[in-house]
């Protein structure tokens, strides 16, 4: 019997932009502010041009591996802990063989899925060791979640 699963996973899947994906982003963020400007409406001009240059500086930065971990007490992702108490329920999303990932559902009111990804780790032998802590409900990766790994986040 194992006390503990543990396995090395990238942050989110890289995926390389073009230039014209820059240039995109630039030319909106330039139309945003602008519109504000007209608007008068200074404070989210400077508001997109922030979040412009995180999105920017975000999208060329390579995706680092944290390490995950999943024992008696929670998860471990990183530096992040999720103790079961705080989890409402799980479930091991296989739909994609080249994504496989746990979904969770935790007590937070803001941002309540966590999403982790496995990569090493066999999909059954993760849902039989969480089957002894959480009840298993079928989740769906948040819209959210899907729009930033469609971006390449």
């Amino acid at each position: 019997m194992q006390n503990s699963i543990s396995w090395k996973a990238l942050e989110y899947k890289r995926k390389e932009k073009t230039a014209d994906w820059y240039w995109a982003v630039i030319i909106i963020a330039i139309s945003i502010v602008i519109i504000s400007l007209i608007v008068r409406d200074g404070l989210f001009a400077i508001f997109i041009i922030l979040a412009t240059g995180t999105l920017l500086v975000f999208s060329i930065r390579e995706p680092k591996f944290v390490d995950i971990r999943i024992d008696p007490r929670g998860f471990t992702v990183g530096n992040d802990v999720y103790p079961f108490a705080t989890i409402h329920e799980f479930w091991v999303d296989i739909s994609d063989k080249h994504n496989e990932k746990i979904i969770l559902r935790s007590k937070r009111a803001v941002l309540p899925f966590i999403v982790i990804p496995i990569e090493e780790q066999h999909h059954l032998d993760v849902r039989e060791f969480l089957l002894k802590y959480l009840p298993e409900k079928e989740l769906r990766e948040p819209l959210a979640q899907k729009i930033m790994e469609r971006l390449g986040f």
